[in-house]
């Protein structure tokens, strides 16, 4: 199972998910500034459009949850190894540089992934023993402890980290509907009209696809097998399997997003 686990984080492309933003227009010379009131007021109404709210608290408490793969993104640094690199330095400087992405442990039994916004943490998970867990915190070893772990930094979209945030810690508004009954593309057309923000995750005893969304919109799909981010159309076929799984997690937005302080997550 260790070599499987491996195999899948080694797999996970370099072939970025991230799209230049570009810079918004100037404004008009004589153009009226907005008091202050109606600035609030349109961010309000923009916000309830979205189904956004103001962040707050801790993150999801641990236990264990339904599969969570996450998509493959820009990987910086290349490979790493803990037997030259001090994983906990290693969050510290992404957190200093606000970095949006993901830290992936990969050890002999266990994979640990730390969901990064802005450099606070969103979303913390672990994979081992046949089971995902959402965890408080990470345990990495020291540079020549001995126990060797293959390190990933990855870098996503901010919509991309949000919704996979959403995925990780939000509960399941409709949970484990069998794959037989529920056509994917009418779920995804009813979600939209909702504007819902999160996920959809479609799971087997072979494989596990995700497809996030945005205020209704796809954002992309992927599988465990096909990390790479796609369209929806990538996890249609995992719903045709007799033993396939669909769960719904989608809700409000909160913006800034629920987070704690990656000093608080290294054992």
């Amino acid at each position: 199972m260790a070599d499987d686990i491996l195999d899948r984080v080694r797999s996970f492309a370099t072939r970025g998910d991230e799209q230049p933003v570009e810079d918004s227009e100037a404004e008009p010379a004589g153009a009226e500034t907005p008091e202050p009131e109606a600035q609030e007021m349109a961010m309000s109404d923009a916000q309830a459009g979205l189904g956004l709210q103001e962040g707050s608290g801790a993150l999801a408490p641990a236990g264990i949850i339904r599969a969570c793969p996450i998509p493959s993104g820009a990987v910086i640094f290349g490979e790493l190894t803990s037997a030259f690199v001090d994983g906990p330095r290693l969050i510290r400087f992404l957190a200093d540089r606000r970095h949006t992405g993901a830290v992936v442990d990969a050890g002999r039994t266990r994979v640990q992934v730390a969901l990064l916004y802005e450099g606070a943490a969103v979303g913390l998970v672990a994979v081992g023993d046949g089971s995902t867990r959402r965890v408080d915190t990470m345990s990495l070893p020291a540079p020549g402890s001995g126990d060797e772990h293959q390190l990933t930094v990855l870098t996503y979209r901010p919509e991309i980290t949000l919704a996979l945030a959403q995925l990780i810690n939000m509960p399941e508004r409709f949970d484990r509907m069998h794959g037989s009954f529920v056509d994917l593309p009418a779920l995804l057309s009813f979600l939209r009209r909702e504007r819902a923000n999160g996920a959809v995750r479609v799971t087997t005893g072979e494989d596990a696809g995700v497809i996030l969304l945005r205020a209704g919109e796809v954002l992309g799909g992927y599988t465990r097998h096909r990390p790479e981010l796609d369209d929806e159309e990538v996890v249609f076929p995992l719903a045709k399997a007799p033993d396939a799984e669909v769960d719904v997690c989608v809700g409000a937005l909160t913006l800034p997003p629920a987070s704690i302080a990656v000093a608080s997550i290294l054992a």
